[in-house]
């Protein structure tokens, strides 16, 4: 009987620390991604906004970069205000914080494709990896969307 109740209590202990893997879109160790999507770009765009939400079940760790085999770059960046609206400033990396959701979205945190190979068409997926100051690289494919969909999730 004390065998049974140890178990319990491990499995009890250690519930709260494991990510429930089978709730998000995407996921490697303590990190995961949900909502990856941008919207489509036009003939000759240069860049195209992205946003997300990741989810750190772990300790603090900072997301550092990002490939993609479709643009000559990934850029991270944040909405600031301005004097008239908002510009965007582009960032070396952004903290995530142990145990915490950060929604990257249009007036705050988010990534931009650079220097598009292609222009991206509604229905298709980017495929992309996050990289993390932890090690941890994360296989994610953004959801082309339309404008109006993009905007306001």
């Amino acid at each position: 009987m004390s065998r049974r109740l140890a178990i319990v209590v491990v499995v009890l202990l250690t519930a709260g620390s494991v990510p429930p893997a089978e709730c998000h879109d995407f996921q490697a160790g303590m990190l995961a991604v949900d909502r990856a999507h941008t919207a489509p770009s036009v003939v000759g765009q240069h860049e195209d906004p992205a946003f997300m939400t990741i989810t750190n079940y772990g300790e603090d760790d900072v997301l550092v970069g990002l490939t993609c085999a479709v643009a000559d770059s990934v850029e991270l960046r944040a909405a600031v205000p301005a004097e008239v609206g908002t510009k965007t400033r582009p960032l070396s990396s952004i903290p995530i914080p142990a145990n915490s959701t950060l929604e990257f979205k249009p007036q705050g945190y988010h990534v931009a494709f650079v220097g598009l190979n292609y222009s991206f068409a509604l229905g298709e997926r980017i495929a992309t990896t996050l990289k993390f100051a932890s090690g941890v690289e994360l296989p994610v494919e953004f959801q082309v969307e339309a404008p109006g969909d993009v905007a306001g999730k």
